[in-house]
């Protein structure tokens, strides 16, 4: 059985305060695993001065044409148990953190 979790945080102070969180329920640090996917240019997304089609967003001003999506995932965070148990509370400790579960095999 895989004991490990992987959700994105919002920002490396979301992943930070998971983190902290994790460590004050006992997690082991050694098992808490963040990867920030940004780098020295800023993050991975599109600086580019497009927009979409008013005609697809609904609307001609900034908001809806020109305005880069909000993403939540800035930084991937991977937990890894001992015990399989300790997954729920690991999940809810994120969640908490605005962790979210991009996988889509487990979408509801």
């Amino acid at each position: 059985m895989n004991n490990q979790i992987v959700r994105m945080l919002p920002s490396f102070d979301a992943a930070e305060a998971a983190r902290k969180g994790l460590l004050s329920e006992g997690f082991d640090g050694n098992g808490i695993d963040i990867n920030v996917t940004t780098d020295e240019a800023g993050p991975a997304e599109s600086n580019f001065y497009v927009g979409d089609s008013p005609e697809v967003k609904g609307g001609t001003d900034y908001e809806d044409v020109f305005k880069p999506a909000v993403r939540g995932d800035l930084c991937m965070m991977t937990v890894t148990v001992a015990d399989a148990s300790q997954l729920e509370r690991a999940a809810a400790i994120l969640e908490y953190n605005g962790g979210v579960d991009i996988d889509p095999a487990r979408r509801a």
